[in-house]
Formats: C-alpha cells, sequence, structure tokens
C-alpha cells in the first residue's frame, strides 16, 4: 500500500492491456428520450457526485482533463486502473470502471453495482456490461428495468458451461417496446436470442436497448476522467486479476 493506494505492488507495474470500453454501465433517467434526441453538454460537478459515492470508489484523488466520450482510455499499468470516466448528459450517466471486471469463479461485479444503482436510481433503467480477457474472456451483461424486470447474464461465451442467466429477453424488449421484427434481418440474425446462453449476443442486446432509448454516444460529448483510490477490497480483487494474467 503506498499513500495514495492500496495497490501491494508498484503502481507503474505492467498488467495485461485492457480498454475503458469492456467495463461500463449507464443509467437513463425518465423519461426515456427518443434515438433523435440531442445529448445535454456534460455536467462535470455531477460526474465528480458520482464518482464519489460510486461503490467501488474509496476517494477521487484527482481530475484530468475531459476527454471526448467515443474516446476510450487504455489501461497497460496498475496506476492505468486507477483511471475511471463518468459522462453525465442529462438524463443519461455513463461510468466506466476497470473494478467491474474483477471477475472470478462466483462473482458478478456488474449485477452487483447494478442492484446498488437501482436501490438509488429506481426509475432509472440500468445498462452494464463487462467483457474481460483474463485467458479466456468472459462476459457480464445486465439489464435492469425502472421498477421492473431485470435480465443479468455471464460466462465465457467459448464454452457452454458454466452459464449463469437470470431473466428473459424477450420480456425486457416487450417492456421497452423494442420489435426485433424492425430490425435488419442480420443484426435479428446476429442476437441469437432463442440459441444456448454461450451462443446469445448479450452485449448487442444491452446495447441495443441503448440505442432505443437514445443513449448514442457521438463526437461532440465529452466526459470527466479521475484518478481515484478504489476500496481496499476492489483493489485487491484488481490487482489479483490483471497481475495474473501477466
Amino acid at each position: 500500500m503506498t499513500d495514495i493506494s492500496f495497490w501491494t505492488h508498484p503502481p507503474q507495474t505492467t498488467v495485461r492491456s485492457s480498454n475503458s470500453d469492456e467495463y461500463t454501465i449507464t443509467l437513463l433517467d425518465p423519461p426515456l428520450p427518443g434515438t433523435t434526441t440531442e445529448l445535454s453538454p456534460h455536467d462535470h460537478g455531477r460526474a465528480r457526485a458520482f464518482a464519489e459515492t460510486f461503490p467501488t470508489v474509496d476517494a477521487v484523488l484527482e481530475e484530468l482533463p475531459h476527454q471526448p466520450a467515443s474516446q476510450a482510455l487504455h489501461a497497460q499499468t496498475l496506476s492505468d486502473l486507477d483511471l475511471i470516466t463518468i459522462g453525465c448528459w442529462g438524463n443519461i450517466t455513463r461510468i466506466s470502471d476497470p473494478a467491474l471486471a474483477t471477475y472470478d469463479a462466483g462473482m458478478t461485479p456488474v449485477l452487483n453495482e447494478v442492484t446498488t444503482l437501482h436501490k438509488c436510481y429506481p426509475g432509472a433503467l440500468i445498462v452494464g456490461s463487462a467483457a474481460p480477457d483474463f485467458g479466456e474472456t468472459h462476459t457480464e451483461d445486465v439489464i435492469c428495468l425502472p421498477d421492473g424486470p431485470t435480465l443479468s447474464a455471464s460466462g465465457f461465451p467459448a464454452y457452454p458451461t458454466p452459464w449463469y442467466v437470470d431473466g428473459d429477453p424477450h420480456t425486457i424488449l416487450n417492456a421497452l417496446g423494442i420489435d426485433l421484427a424492425n430490425l435488419a434481418n442480420e443484426d435479428r440474425e446476429n442476437l441469437y436470442l432463442d440459441e444456448e446462453p454461450h451462443l446469445t449476443n448479450w452485449g448487442m442486446l444491452g446495447g441495443l436497448v441503448l440505442e432505443h432509448c437514445g443513449r448514442t454516444l457521438r463526437k461532440g460529448p465529452q466526459m470527466s476522467v479521475f484518478r481515484v483510490r478504489h476500496t481496499e477490497d476492489h483493489t485487491s480483487m484488481m490487482e489479483e486479476m490483471w497481475m495474473w494474467t501477466r
């Protein structure tokens, strides 16, 4: 441990490379916008407040210059894993945090944080996704409807088992008024919603829900970048997973 983190290895230790698109949670407060709705300017004050209360974060240490929402952060060292990004555009909030990818057997970090956020924002639609590659890609996808059902799926796409799936994707789509018949044949077929869990494209399903509800990132919006100290427990799990694959 140092004065500013709980890392037990030097912060500049090289780790498995990853990028911030691999682990995100998006909240959409009501009313849900349409796909043509323009995003509001980024609210950096709200972004900092969100960072300070996010369960994986022990403290916000530094605010770095804003960056385009369409740009991903690349992590190559332990220190890079201290960086999180948050965009707050009107009723849309998106956080990218490496702690969401701290998978180990039986762990569901995305579902845990989505469940916690749902208690604080019961009226929000929340979509979370993580796809870390720790030798084999493990995916976890969660869609939580406001005051309604939740769909969660996690496992290794390369293997038919083990998979954890709770909820029905068709229930989610029907609740949001998404008609698969309106999708291009290729898109609809690539979802594989009625196939075995390891064949279903859960990440594409979450993207479809977000696009339908108006969260399409363009080149214009900015987002905040924070250097944080993750909690001791999350730091320990992150260090174990990213160091284990070196």
